[in-house]
């Protein structure tokens, strides 16, 4: 069984850019170049004689690009084929308007001199600077006041996260909101994603949990198919958002034959072949990358993840326990130190750690208290567990994906999977599923 309550979770994430890049382009044109020197705009020169296969454009959302390949410019062609005749070279950083039509592996190109012509999909990359972010606004708009009501400053988060601060991006991808808020802030997330690029994106999502990553939103990267989009431009993150753990365990197998003392390489082989339940293999890499790398606190967490669910508990929570001594700024290392500590039949510790996890991360209390209150169930405390369960009974946990009910009555089942009951558990059940309970 996985650890069922670890679960730092959010909706979140990878976005509707079409939003973003149109009001972006609304707002300021001068982000079009690293130069922020505006941009040709969509109808300049619109005297100029079009060419007869770009007039099917004329409806067609327009984006800002710029290349991305190995050999650092792209041809641009003639014709909508790859051996068409060559217009120009497009290099890197060289920022240009796009369109492309649904279904279609060409797009139209427009470059800032004005030439224009065609190029295929896989080599564009969306483009975006720091003027595409929301701008400080004292009135604010829909998901400014969405996310006041969440008690955070849309602005400033923002500006945050697109830095790359990994505190500012938890409480970003956090935000829960619907309608025009909603589409804003996908479109905004696509901005954030790429300003923070894939090194920084792929290492916030590494150091999140399982449960974390498997609820981000990958949504549609307007007018790109996501899954390829990412594994194309984001090809890091791409293995945490989409993973193939057959694949994942054939890359870092070539990676330790390259460098035998590959720490990384063997802990992220060992966590491919957890999520394959391959527990033995898992544990033979994780020992073999904490030998080589005594201070990973990732390895340390992930080893006793697996030793969870093989049943092992003491030796877990010596894991989890060594994993919070080298860092104790995790949350996710709490909540699963007090979900081993249920299983292990010691609510006690599963109440301390639950207690330590909400000095550690207060944002995320609705998720911890699920751990708080099934330790002070098991620890007969009855009275405070339900004083929590009826407190939290409508709370939402993953940005309206789940409620704290939801998850109780989910870890419920857990328990009584694992042999792990309480003659309280019918009383509580009752009192989440009755309506207006007092």
């Amino acid at each position: 069984m996985r650890i069922p309550l670890t679960a730092v979770v959010i909706v979140a994430c990878v976005m509707n850019c079409g939003f973003s890049v149109l009001a972006a382009a609304e707002k300021s044109e001068a982000a079009a170049e690293p130069s922020q020197e505006p941009s040709s705009q969509p109808n300049e020169n619109a005297e100029q004689t079009v060419p007869r296969e770009f007039l099917g454009f004329a409806d067609v959302s327009e984006f800002r690009g710029v290349i991305d390949d190995p050999d650092g410019y792209v041809n641009l062609r003639k014709e909508k084929r790859a051996d068409a005749p060559v217009i120009t070279k497009v290099k890197a950083g060289e920022a240009f308007q796009f369109k492309k039509k649904e279904g279609e592996d060409w797009c139209w190109v427009k470059l800032k001199s004005g030439v224009s012509g065609w190029m295929h999909y896989s080599r564009i990359k969306l483009y975006f600077t720091k003027a595409d972010l929301p701008e400080k606004s004292e009135e604010g708009d829909e998901i400014d006041e969405e996310a006041r009501r969440q008690g955070v400053n849309y602005y400033d988060v923002t500006q945050a996260a697109a830095r790359g601060d990994e505190k500012a991006l938890k409480t970003f991808f956090r935000l829960g909101a619907d309608g025009a808020a909603a589409e804003e802030h996908d479109g905004v997330m696509c901005v954030v994603i790429h300003l923070i690029g894939d090194d920084a994106f792929a290492k916030f999502l590494r150091e999140q949990s399982q449960d974390f990553v498997s609820f981000v939103d990958t949504g549609t990267v307007w007018p790109f198919e996501s899954k390829e989009y990412f594994r194309q431009h984001f090809p890091k993150s791409a293995k945490i958002l989409f993973p193939d753990y057959d694949q994942a365990v054939r890359d870092y197998t070539r990676a330790i034959k390259v460098n035998p003392k590959d720490s990384h390489a063997y802990r992220q082989r060992g966590i491919a072949e957890y999520e394959k339940d391959d527990w033995d293999r898992a544990i033979t890499d994780l020992d073999r990358a904490i030998q080589l790398d005594p201070k990973d606190d990732l390895a340390y967490w992930k080893r006793g993840c697996v030793r969870v669910d093989k049943g092992d508990y003491d030796a877990a929570v010596k894991d989890l326990h060594k994993a919070i001594e080298l860092n104790g700024r995790k949350v996710a290392y709490y909540l699963d130190l007090g979900t081993c500590q249920l299983y292990n039949r010691k609510p006690r510790e599963a109440i301390a750690a639950s207690l330590k996890a909400l000095e550690v991360s207060p944002d995320d209390a609705v998720l911890i208290k699920t751990n708080l209150a099934h330790g002070y169930l098991f620890d007969n405390q009855f009275e405070k567990a339900k004083a929590i369960y009826l407190e939290n009974k409508d709370a939402k946990l993953r940005d309206d994906q789940q409620t704290f009910t939801e998850e109780v009555l989910d870890d419920f089942m857990q328990f009584r999977d694992a042999g792990l009951t309480h003659p309280d558990m019918e009383k509580i059940e009752t009192l989440l599923t009755t309506k207006d309970e007092q």
